[in-house]
């Protein structure tokens, strides 16, 4: 009989979910306001709601595997800290889900399971170093080799966080000066109110494209993203999040910005700078493949 998956991507604001067939496909992928299935006050309420919605399927389901906006310890086991989500803070939620959802559940960053959704439908291999960088709310970072997340001492992966000198916005956290306060969604949304009220966030770069601003923002992106480059000499690089979906944005104009910034011969010449499309259902497919 064949057995299922159910991938979770935890937000901020909303959970999605979805249940992963044998051959790849997602059914049943819908969106549930944070605050009714993962409450403040009752986080494992979660576990609940995972286990409804396994009944709701009819059909077996073998693991769940959750993407968690935030640090865990390096087994996955306990979330450490997750700052817009700040009740999973030093929770063992592993065992907490498992027990209330009735089945095994596996938690990840939540850039791990993009990264494993994006491969999967880049057609990537599993082969060599991978990584990817993700321009959401904040900046997201995972790195696979050979398939697997590449983990340090206590299984973190950072590059948000990465410290910027001269900057001194305090970041969500707690730090000083760190990437994420100029590359990020929450950076171009300060930048709109402060120049550019009128326009919608999702015109940014189609009404204020040549503005000095952005383009200080994207060298700042390309930057980053030859870092990322320099450091790791992946077999491939992917780039997604809400940002690069935004309407207009120069996927181009920074692909040539960063190959520029890239150490040459190689890894410039050898470089696989792949775009994902970001899609909505990415962190739900990436968890449940994870699951499986």
């Amino acid at each position: 009989m064949e057995t299922f998956t159910v991938g979770v991507d935890v937000g901020g604001t909303h959970v999605r979910f979805g249940l992963l067939g044998a051959d790849g496909t997602l059914h049943s992928v819908c969106k549930r306001p944070r605050a009714d299935v993962l409450p403040d006050e009752e986080p494992a309420k979660l576990g609940d709601v995972l286990h409804e919605y396994i009944a709701e399927q009819g059909v077996p389901v073998s693991a769940v595997g959750i993407g968690i906006p935030g640090t865990l310890s390096r087994d996955c086991s306990t979330t450490l800290k997750v700052p817009n989500v700040p009740a999973l803070n030093g929770l063992p939620l592993a065992d907490m889900l498992s027990r209330r959802a009735g089945v095994p559940v596996k938690l990840e960053n939540d850039t791990v399971m993009l990264l494993t959704g994006d491969q999967y439908r880049l057609g990537l291999q599993p082969e060599g170093l991978v990584a990817g960088v993700y321009i959401g709310t904040g900046l997201g970072s995972a790195i696979f080799y050979d398939g697997k997340p590449l983990k340090g001492h206590n299984g973190l992966n950072e590059l948000g966080h990465f410290p910027v000198p001269g900057s001194k916005e305090r970041c969500t956290c707690g730090n000083v000066g760190c990437a994420e306060n100029l590359v990020s969604g929450r950076y171009l949304q300060a930048l709109r109110e402060r120049l550019w009220p009128e326009t919608h966030i999702s015109r940014l770069f189609t009404e204020h494209g040549d503005a000095s601003e952005i383009q200080a923002f994207l060298d700042t992106a390309a930057c980053i993203l030859a870092g990322v480059v320099n450091l790791l000499d992946p077999e491939a690089l992917i780039v997604s999040g809400g940002v690069p979906a935004m309407a207009d944005f120069p996927r181009a104009a920074l692909e040539a910005a960063a190959l520029e910034k890239c150490m040459k011969p190689r890894p410039a010449e050898t470089l696989r700078l792949l775009w994902s499309e970001g899609a909505d259902d990415a962190g739900v497919l990436g968890a449940a493949l994870f699951a499986r």
